[in-house]
């Protein structure tokens, strides 16, 4: 029996297994860059032979199909192979041993390049990207292998996961996402990306569930402002300035009591001496509520590492989690170490990883993105590659009080645009649609002509 030998033989014994007993299953996971340098010209060539006939070669086939001497003599070596270990089993070890040495180099060029001029911070956020770097390499999910092992639908207490995103309610009804789904939103700077953002996470709050929130470029109290002011439905402006009518406050305070446990006996406080502050710094000692919270992270240099790494955490501790919100795609790094913001290629990474955490964590993750004058992604049209499901935004003008969302993707359901109503005092996001300053237009323009709606 096989076991416990170096890499090569464990490679023969994984392809013996492979091509003995027609595996292709296993061979479809088999990827190049697991196997040592001497097999991938082998692999190359079963490969090819899998890619034109739809099935592995013999040993036969090999030995007709090859002229190489020495990969003749070893495809002889590994049909001599005897081992009893099944193919699946091997190919774990195959990918353990791929995994540790890849691990081991990448730690060694990291001693010797980085870790003697980096800070702590920066060294444990080093080796948490050599992790993410890893785990991109090797696929550690099998795939299902027929339909007997395919549930046709999600558990009950996974479809209970599926969320809207509450931006209109007549879009919300026939469209939800799955746990598992990458979201994205596109616009030009002042289009609305943030506010989209602050309205789901209140969205989602105000479900019950939690929402984990990144942010770059505004801190974590100007995100909290603006999705106060959504909750309690009070001008964003006014709030700020704490500026407000006894009925705003009124609304203001039980909106913030509504975050803590224990808290009617604060409110009540409140409505009777008219103390934000005094009840403030009481609830504060108090204890957060533990069905539902905000949290919010900002960090001006937001890298993958460390998104994951607030996430292995806050998702242990925070409560049923639905979406994860990331303010925006073009500013997070992949690493500190590698590439730009802005650059391409670092973008289309940054999407994939995105979506990886989705899968992960099995929860939405929504991601602002930026868009030229065209409404085409910046920098990057392969950030959508990843994604679930993409739109547009058009704010249109302030005094048209309507913002649209233009369906650029939809993997699972129809493309649909929707239109909304905008508040832009507190700014609030539907949930009514309305018709667009060009749809308003069409509708002025058939009325003229004697056209009927039904027409239109």
């Amino acid at each position: 029996m096989f076991f416990g030998r170096k890499a090569l033989t464990l490679a023969s014994a994984l392809l013996h297994q492979i091509i003995s007993q027609e595996h292709i299953s296993v061979w479809t996971e088999l990827k190049e860059s697991y196997l040592p340098q001497e097999y991938k010209s082998l692999w190359k060539i079963v490969n090819s032979h899998v890619d034109r006939y739809g099935r592995l070669p013999s040993f036969e086939d090999l030995k007709f199909e090859i002229r190489d001497s020495k990969l003749q003599e070893m495809v002889f070596a590994i049909e001599s192979i005897e081992t009893e270990i099944d193919a699946d089993t091997l190919l774990d070890y195959q990918k353990n041993e791929y995994t540790q040495n890849e691990i081991l180099s990448q730690i060694d060029k990291y001693v010797d390049e980085t870790i003697a001029f980096s800070t702590a911070e920066e060294n444990l956020e080093g080796l948490q990207e050599i992790v993410i770097e890893v785990s991109e390499k090797v696929d550690t999910t099998p795939p299902e292998e027929n339909m007997s092992k395919i549930e046709l639908f999600d558990a009950e207490d996974e479809l209970g996961k599926y969320v809207t995103l509450g931006l209109n309610q007549e879009y919300d009804l026939d469209f939800s996402f799955s746990p598992k789904d990458l979201v994205l939103v596109g616009g030009r700077r002042g289009a609305g990306k943030s506010i989209t953002c602050a309205n789901l996470a209140n969205s989602i709050y105000e479900k019950g569930r939690s929402a984990v929130y990144f942010t770059i470029e505004m801190d974590s109290r100007q995100i909290l402002q603006r999705i106060c002011a959504l909750g309690a439905n009070v001008p964003v402006n006014r709030l700020k300035q704490k500026n407000l009518s006894q009925d705003e406050w009124n609304r203001v305070a039980k909106w913030w009591c509504d975050r803590y446990e224990d808290s009617e006996g604060h409110l009540v406080d409140f409505y009777e001496h008219r103390n934000f502050d005094a009840m403030h710094t009481k609830l504060v000692k108090g204890s957060l509520r533990e069905d539902r919270q905000i949290e919010i992270i900002y960090d001006p240099i937001l890298t993958i590492g460390k998104i994951d790494a607030v996430l292995k955490t806050k998702m242990n501790q925070l409560p049923d989690v639905g979406v994860i919100i990331v303010d925006y795609l073009n500013q997070v790094k992949r690493s500190l170490a590698q590439g730009r913001q802005y650059e391409w290629t670092e973008q289309i990474e940054v999407s994939k990883a995105l979506k990886s955490m989705a899968q992960e964590y099995e929860t939405m993750v929504f991601s602002p993105y930026q868009t030229d004058a065209t409404g085409e992604a910046r920098f990057a049209k392969g950030i959508l590659d990843a994604a679930d499901a993409a739109y547009s935004l058009n704010a249109w003008n302030q005094e048209d009080s309507c913002i649209t969302f233009s369906c650029q993707k939809m993997r699972s359901a129809q493309m649909r645009d929707f239109t909304s109503e905008m508040d832009w005092e507190t700014l609030r996001i539907g949930p009514q649609s309305v018709m667009n300053p060009e749809e308003r237009e069409e509708m002025k323009e058939s009325m003229a002509t004697g056209e009927s709606v039904n027409e239109l």
